[in-house]
């Protein structure tokens, strides 16, 4: 072999595995959205004393996030149930362990609103007495020192917090031309940070409170003791974090609480976030979802009506056989799952 020969294939060798450790090992500034889970939520919302449940399923559905590496990613594009974003797009300057724990103390808010959306619906007393307030969202800015996951204890050296409503009567009363140190819970560890005291002021309300503290969103978390005990309701979701299983959770959490079969015998799939009175909100990853409750024989789907289309689009690509319906409510939710069972029954 001539020494130009052997000093070309030489350079071919070379450039092919650096492409292929490009390709397959090198980090990149991507994440993946693809189908994750559909499951039972039967193992994860119980009762003391509540219904039997009947042989159907309410099926709570979460997307996967991954890493992938450059090949993952360019195959990704021309893959139709996988969405590929900048991490940075995603995370929001958070660190991955930061983004976890914010998922979490969302989770922690929506299976309360769940609880409660329940009990109102099935007109049971009960009585909600806030426990701690977490901070579920903050600016990326660095212009605050709070963190996700933190917990508002107090004034630092003052009453202890337990309500929104009583941190926004405190800081109301605090000399403004002053730093203010609030004693807060992180990683388990009590520690103290400061906010400058010009931000508060008499006429601080509850709606403007994440701004003052520097944040985006601040989740009181509850305790709901039913008026009969054999009515208490846990839920424990595990790993999973967000706030889209809010109406899924309700909806079992309904099955417990009243007579008979609410599912009918039947898998339904539910996606929406759920606020204390019933309304349900939008989500992302709907697409994604829609996969995966697909594939694991999912025979209804409720979505919020604000994801419906991209929804149905996805059903129809697919060509499933599972029914989507719109939501907006909690009671347009079980009017529509009454519906679908009555027409199943014919």
């Amino acid at each position: 072999m001539k020494q130009s020969d052997f000093r070309r294939t030489v350079i071919i060798i070379v450039l092919t595995a650096a492409a292929m450790w490009v390709l397959l090992y090198a980090p990149t500034p991507y994440v993946v959205f693809e189908p994750g889970v559909a499951v039972p939520v039967k193992p994860m919302v119980t009762i003391e004393e509540g219904d039997s449940l009947g042989k159907g399923d309410f099926l709570l559905t979460a997307v996967k996030l991954t890493k992938p590496n450059f090949l993952r990613a360019i195959q990704s594009v021309w893959i139709t149930n996988m969405d590929v974003h900048l991490k940075k797009d995603v995370l929001r300057g958070y660190s991955e362990e930061q983004y976890a724990e914010r998922l979490n103390v969302i989770m922690h808010g929506s299976q309360n609103n769940a609880v409660e959306a329940a009990y109102r619906y099935a007109g049971l007393p009960y009585v909600k007495e806030a426990q701690s307030i977490m901070v579920s969202d903050v600016r990326t800015d660095g212009a605050t020192p709070f963190k996700p996951g933190d917990t508002l204890l107090g004034l630092s050296g003052g009453k202890r917090f337990n309500s929104i409503a009583a941190v926004v009567e405190t800081l109301k009363a605090v000399v403004q031309n002053k730093d203010i140190a609030f004693d807060i819970e992180r990683n388990g560890e009590g520690q103290s940070v400061t906010v400058p005291g010009e931000t508060f002021g008499s006429s601080l309300t509850a709606a403007q409170l994440p701004e003052a503290l520097g944040v985006i969103g601040l989740t009181e978390l509850r305790s709901l003791e039913p008026g009969d005990s054999r009515n208490r309701l846990k839920i424990e979701a595990g790993d999973i974090g967000g706030p889209s299983a809010g109406l899924v959770f309700a909806l079992h959490a309904l099955d417990l609480l009243t007579p008979g079969d609410l599912s009918g015998g039947h898998r339904i799939a539910a996606t929406g976030t759920i606020t204390v009175d019933g309304k349900v909100g939008a989500i992302g990853g709907i697409k994604q979802k829609i996969v995966i409750a697909s594939e694991e024989g999912a025979q209804l789907f409720l979505v919020p009506a604000a994801n419906f289309e991209e929804a149905q689009a996805k059903v129809n690509a697919l060509g499933s056989s599972m029914r989507v319906v719109r939501v907006d409510t909690l009671q347009e939710a079980m009017d529509a799952i009454a519906k679908f069972n009555k027409n199943d029954a014919k």
